[in-house]
């Protein structure tokens, strides 16, 4: 049994094990029954569409039993809170929980309690893993490395995604760029080279523009005008232009079109975005098995050589 919480808790090889597992599994047209008969509790505490759907549709590819926990019908309503619901949980046997939540650090503090693998479906400002993770692969698949140049443009400072892929490929020695409008950049952050204001500084020579959605539901102050700050980050046709003619376009989703990028650009040949959704579902079963200790790090190319001669 393996936690997934954050980056910090995968080393470069257990990353590298679950990045070639996914992308095995994308090659695939029928997939093992690695988890018949597991059940995993899906408990989303905050909105999400292709995070939870993901991880539902990776379960039941493994054959794995899905079970939702609604908190908007739940106790919640009655005042019982996510720890003694969590815990409540826990006692009807689960296999696995993965667990997405306002509370920064929510998904740690469960573990501490539960008997089962936690997988971090996003915490707050907190972490995202199994973006990060589906992010490498599909920059992996396009450029066969990860030792790139990243730029990250928008609203860093209240951003789980930012935060968890600076972490994922710093581990592979690329150079990961920051740049934003001031307020929504943090004045320094470990394993970044450049904190910007100016997009064309940071993206003149990168590989891969890494768009993100303006956090509303995180801010603090009241803003008039929010969507105006972003504008002048906005990824467009123009602006892409600003970048190499190799350099691709992500965006973790959901996007607020016509403000963090444009309609012209959004799903345009340069973007991987629909790429990285269906990235999502293969490294969410990858990341299933690692916390259910289906898949070994050193044992995982014996253990797929032995699944294919099936």
């Amino acid at each position: 049994m393996r936690h997934l919480l954050d980056i910090k808790d995968l080393s470069r090889k257990e990353i590298e094990t679950i990045l070639e597992r996914a992308m095995w599994y994308k090659s695939l047209k029928v997939y093992p029954k690695t988890l018949e008969g597991k059940f995993v509790l899906t408990a989303f505490f905050e909105p999400s569409t292709r995070t939870k759907v993901s991880f539902q549709k990776a379960a039941m590819n493994l054959k794995a039993n899905v079970i939702d926990f609604a908190p908007e019908s739940s106790s919640l309503l009655k005042g019982e809170t996510d720890l003694d619901t969590i815990l409540t949980l826990n006692m009807m046997d689960f296999d696995c929980l993965v667990v997405r939540i306002r509370r920064n650090g929510a998904p740690k503090e469960f573990s501490k309690y539960v008997k089962m693998p936690v997988v971090n479906a996003g915490d707050g400002t907190n972490e995202h893993p199994t973006q990060a993770l589906l992010d490498a692969m599909t920059m992996v698949e396009h450029f066969n490395t990860l030792k790139l140049k990243i730029a990250i443009v928008g609203d860093i400072v209240h951003s789980r995604v930012a935060k968890s892929l600076t972490e994922l490929l710093n581990k592979f020695d690329a150079e990961v760029r920051m740049v934003g409008p001031k307020g929504f950049v943090p004045e320094s952050f470990e394993g970044v080279s450049l904190i910007t204001n100016n997009l064309e500084e940071a993206i003149h020579d990168v590989d891969v523009i890494y768009a993100l959605r303006i956090q509303k539901e995180r801010l603090e102050q009241s803003y008039t005008n929010v969507e105006d700050f972003f504008r002048t980050m906005q990824i467009n046709s123009k602006t892409i232009e600003l970048a190499p003619k190799h350099a691709v376009l992500m965006h973790p989703g959901p996007f607020n079109r016509n403000v963090e990028v444009s309609d012209d650009v959004v799903y345009s040949e340069r973007s991987k975005i629909l790429e990285q959704v269906k990235n999502g579902v293969f490294i969410r079963m990858a990341v299933l098995e690692f916390a259910m200790g289906v898949i070994e790090v050193e044992s995982v190319r014996s253990m797929e050589a032995s699944l294919v001669g099936r």
